[in-house]
């Protein structure tokens, strides 16, 4: 039944939404006001829907397919999403240390503790797990990397609803490294997309419903470091087709917005390559994808419209232990909170404005500061 996996909504940090969005970088995309608006009034959290039979059948629906607006639902709706999110041993080790003062064996919450007002107040907020979690406690960085599960707890904490899964470092433990970041992402109440345990788990769309509009949330990566899966359906790949049949079904699944995440970019230049503009020219053209997330170059890119559709190239670091250096440039510890404010107009959700919250993570203590 619908609602039964309802996140539980942390209470509010020391930074409210308000707050921080006083300081907010407001991007020139704003679709202009019209009359009839109706505002948001009230706070709602997304919730895991159960999965749909894998089986759906794969069939273009167009708009008009879809009902019209629900007594129900919301017109308007937010999507927070974020950047890396890169476990170094500088991290861990600090974690670790914050853990004695709790009687936890790692304690990574405190790093989120000054953004999490920002992302629990979002309808939904989407991470980006770069790296899976260890398979038997045995820990490593770059360049295989293998995290503390409690990663897992503390982004649960901070406010997320879903993760991206797909990445570059997606098989660094293998098989058994997707397994047991599913799994911790599961215990922790999280939905996630990019890697999968099984074929069947592979072929479902990863929904989130806000008061029942249903979303869902697509991941691929550009590749997984020369390591090759055991079977393809592991973890996935950016192809654009492969894309555009899942976004299709997700609609014909009831899907009423559509956001994919991709891992995509070169390390660590600040403007989208050539392949970055052409699979987002090739998917926003589609009625069936509504908006691109991306990550992975490690600072931050461009945000734009491409045909109507909203595309954040690169949201940089939101928690990784990289710093400036001879081999990385300035702002490789920043990251940017991008926030969506989603209207339905007609018979159809859009993006009605993006806004962003800039961030960078504090060397040392390790903790993310928004507005930097």
């Amino acid at each position: 039944m619908r609602g039964k996996h309802r996140r539980r909504r942390p209470p509010p940090g020391p930074v409210t939404r308000s707050t921080l969005l006083a300081g907010v970088i407001a991007l020139s995309m704003a679709v202009p006001h019209q009359a009839g608006e109706v505002p948001v009034t009230s706070h709602r959290r997304a919730r895991i829907l159960p999965h749909a039979s894998a089986s759906a059948p794969n069939v273009a629906a167009s708009s008009t397919d879809l009902p019209g607006e629900a007594d129900g639902d919301p017109r308007r709706f937010t999507i927070a999403a974020t950047g890396d999110i890169l476990i170094h041993e500088s991290l861990w080790e600090r974690a670790a240390k914050l853990g004695v003062e709790v009687g936890r064996a790692f304690d990574f919450r405190p790093m989120f503790h000054r953004v999490r007002g920002l992302l629990s107040e979002a309808d939904v907020a989407i991470c980006h797990l770069e790296t899976p979690v260890t398979t038997d406690g045995t820990l490593s960085s770059y360049p295989v990397f293998a995290a503390p599960h409690q990663i897992v707890d503390a982004i649960a904490d901070a406010g997320y609803d879903s993760c991206s899964t797909a990445s570059n470092h997606s098989l660094d433990q293998g098989a058994g490294g997707i397994d047991a970041t599913l799994d911790a992402l599961d215990r922790a109440g999280l939905a996630h997309a990019g890697t999968a345990r099984s074929r069947a788990e592979s072929r479902r769309i990863t929904m989130l419903d806000v008061d029942g509009v249903e979303v869902a949330q697509l991941a691929y990566s550009f590749g997984f470091n020369g390591f090759i899966p055991e079977h393809d359906w592991q973890a996935n790949r950016i192809q654009i087709g492969r894309i555009l049949d899942d976004a299709r079904r997700a609609r014909a699944q009831g899907s009423r917005f559509t956001i994919v995440s991709l891992h995509w970019g070169v390390e660590p230049l600040s403007s989208p390559t050539a392949f970055q503009v052409r699979v987002a020219d090739r998917l926003t053209r589609s009625r069936f994808v509504d908006a691109i997330v991306g990550h992975h170059a490690h600072v931050v890119q461009p945000i734009e419209r491409l045909h109507g559709k909203v595309v954040a190239y690169g949201m940089g670091n939101f928690l990784s232990g990289m710093r400036p250096s001879e081999l990385w440039p300035d702002g490789v510890d920043d990251g940017v909170i991008v926030v969506l404010d989603v209207e339905l107009r007609g018979d159809a959700y859009r993006v009605r404005n993006v806004s962003t919250v800039p961030t960078s993570v504090a060397g040392g203590t390790w903790r993310i500061v928004p507005g930097a």
